[in-house]
C-alpha cells in the first residue's frame, strides 16, 4: 500500500487453484462472499453486480438503493475495471478506480485487486487508506475462501 493526503493506492494478490472464467463469474457472486457488515442494508442478499461496461455494483433494499462503483471494462476471465468510491469514500471530492486482473498460471490463476484513490490533498486519503485497506484485505479473503470452497 502506498498513501499520501493526495491518494492512496491499495494491490492484493492471490494464487488460486481456479481458472480464469470461474473467478470471473464468482466475482459478480457479491452476496456470496461480500461481508455483509460492509454495505449499507447490513444484508450481502442486497448486493448485486453486472459484469458488463456500465453495470453496477449496487445494493437495493426496500426503497433505497446505492450504487458503490459503476463498471467501466469487462473482459471475460481476464478483467474487471470499475469506477467509483466505496464506503465513506462516496460522499468526498474524490476518484477511484478498482481493477481485479486474472493472469492465467497452467492450471492456477493470480488474481489482482487494485483500488487506487486520488484527489484534493484536504482529503486527507492517508488517514483513510489504512481502514480502506483492512476492508479489502478481508474482502479478498472472503473471496478466496469462496472460490476455493
Amino acid at each position: 500500500m502506498s498513501k499520501s493526503p493526495s491518494e492512496f493506492s491499495i494491490r492484493l494478490e492471490q494464487e488460486l487453484a481456479r481458472d480464469g472464467a470461474s473467478i470471473y463469474r464468482g466475482l459478480a457472486d457479491l452476496p456470496q462472499w461480500w461481508n455483509p457488515a460492509h454495505s449499507y442494508s447490513g444484508a450481502a442478499e442486497n448486493l448485486s453486480m453486472e459484469l458488463r461496461a456500465g453495470g453496477c455494483f449496487c445494493e437495493q433494499w426496500k426503497e433505497a438503493s446505492v450504487e458503490h462503483l459503476r463498471v467501466i471494462y469487462a473482459l471475460p476471465g481476464r478483467e474487471v475495471r470499475l469506477s467509483g468510491g466505496l464506503g465513506p469514500l462516496q460522499s468526498m471530492p474524490v476518484s477511484g478506480l478498482m481493477r481485479w486482473r486474472i493472469v492465467p498460471q497452467g492450471d492456477k490463476s493470480l488474481l489482482t485487486w487494485e483500488y487506487r484513490v486520488w484527489g484534493s490533498s484536504a482529503n486527507n486519503l492517508d488517514k483513510i487508506a489504512e481502514p480502506v485497506n483492512t476492508v479489502l484485505a478481508e474482502q479478498f479473503k472472503a473471496l478466496k475462501d469462496y472460490l476455493e470452497k
